[in-house]
């Protein structure tokens, strides 16, 4: 299997290239997809320990010096590049190193907070990166019911500011939507200093939650603040016609090409 690969479905909505780190993260997020998508393709998943790939930074080494990656690769979809516990965090340092040694365009998504701060100097030698936050909830508490062992939101969002003051891009995954209210104050919270949003929905549990309202209501949040932002298509099929740009439905919109701005 390539270090480097082109995602499929819901995950392709992110970025048009992805590079798995580590074989899960420690947050323990109530909704993770993960240890389904392991069962599925026959991995074992009882021991929950936290390793980096086997080789991975031989094997990414040897994959750059014969390709060059010309689109964005995200850190990462299975799971989280700054995990709490630090397991072999020079991993992801390694990969960012390489990748920055060969002018590879790179997305970091995380909920690790001000872990991911640790890796500021590399991020501003990257011609373009940038770093983002799932978000998901404002309110201590219920971050802490669905998302036990990530950073709280106030973390997440300080780290996010530090990082826009320190001209890297920025950006925030919405996905999923726990509490449709919650997300909209955050997008009135962090507007300032976030570059790009995209949005989804919930998408494995049941809820009555109206989506179609929430989506022009987040749609209209941005428009009016001047953000960038993607609509996924889960939450796009709710909105009116006419609502939304070609631009915020194009899957490769938000693909950065350049530093912060």
């Amino acid at each position: 299997m390539k270090t480097i690969y082109e995602p499929r479905g819901r995950a392709r909505e992110y970025s048009p290239l992805a590079l798995n780190i580590y074989n899960r993260c420690d947050h323990h997020c109530k909704y993770c997809y993960v240890p389904i998508i392991q069962k599925k393709y026959g991995h074992d998943t009882s021991s929950g320990k936290i390793y980096p790939r086997v080789n991975i930074l031989t094997e990414l080494r040897e994959e750059a010096k014969r390709h060059s990656f010309g689109k964005q690769v995200l850190l990462c979809f299975m799971g989280d590049p700054y995990c709490r516990a630090d397991v072999e965090y020079e991993t992801t340092r390694g990969i960012l190193e390489i990748l920055l040694k060969n002018q590879v365009t790179v997305a970091i998504l995380t909920k690790g907070g001000k872990r991911c701060l640790r890796d500021l100097d590399l991020f501003k030698q990257f011609h373009a990166v940038k770093v983002g936050a799932t978000l998901t909830l404002l309110d201590d508490a219920d971050s802490l019911k669905w998302e036990p062992d990530a950073a709280l939101p106030k973390d997440r969002i300080g780290t996010l500011r530090k990082l826009k003051e320190n001209g890297i891009k920025t950006w925030v995954s919405f996905e999923p939507v726990i509490d449709v209210r919650q997300t909209l104050q955050l997008i009135d919270t962090t507007h300032e200093f976030i570059d790009q949003y995209k949005v989804g929905k919930m998408n494995h549990y049941n809820t009555d939650t109206d989506w179609r309202d929430f989506g022009i209501k987040a749609i209209e949040k941005l428009n009016g603040y001047g953000k960038k932002f993607y609509v996924k298509k889960d939450l796009a099929a709710y909105i009116p016609q006419g609502k939304l740009t070609e631009e915020q439905v194009n899957m490769d919109y938000l693909a950065i090409r350049g530093r912060s701005g």
